[in-house]
């Protein structure tokens, strides 16, 4: 009986460290970078596809200009019809498990407008 007593005391101390979060590897830190548009009207991709599982994806439409912009989702040709629209002040925005890992496509009603892009 001693022997179990000692053989489960000397199991805890062995397995408690070992589940402590000092040892969990941190999240890569986001990417955050501003895309501009070159030409209104016509996507442009903003993403290219990652090989691996993106944990989040945030588009921000931060224009002052009243301008809309449409973020497609995929690699095959884009058009505002089968797009995201994000209006002037709001964001394409996603988390686990609904994070596309697809190239990203995106435009704006007009050239030299800008998007937000933060990644991880």
């Amino acid at each position: 009986m001693d022997a179990c007593i000692v053989l489960g005391v000397a199991s805890l101390a062995i397995v408690l460290p070992l589940r402590s979060t000092a040892f969990a590897q941190p999240p890569p830190a986001p990417a955050d970078t501003v895309v501009t548009i070159a030409t209104g009207n016509r996507f442009q991709q903003i993403l290219a596809a990652s090989g691996t599982q993106r944990r989040m994806l945030r588009i921000s439409n931060n224009n002052t200009n009243g301008d809309g912009c449409w973020v497609f989702v995929g690699s095959g040709r884009a058009a505002k019809e089968g797009s995201y629209t994000v209006p002037p002040g709001k964001a394409y925005l996603r988390y686990p498990p609904f994070v596309p890992s697809d190239a990203i496509q995106a435009t704006c009603a007009s050239s030299s407008d800008t998007l937000d892009v933060e990644y991880q």
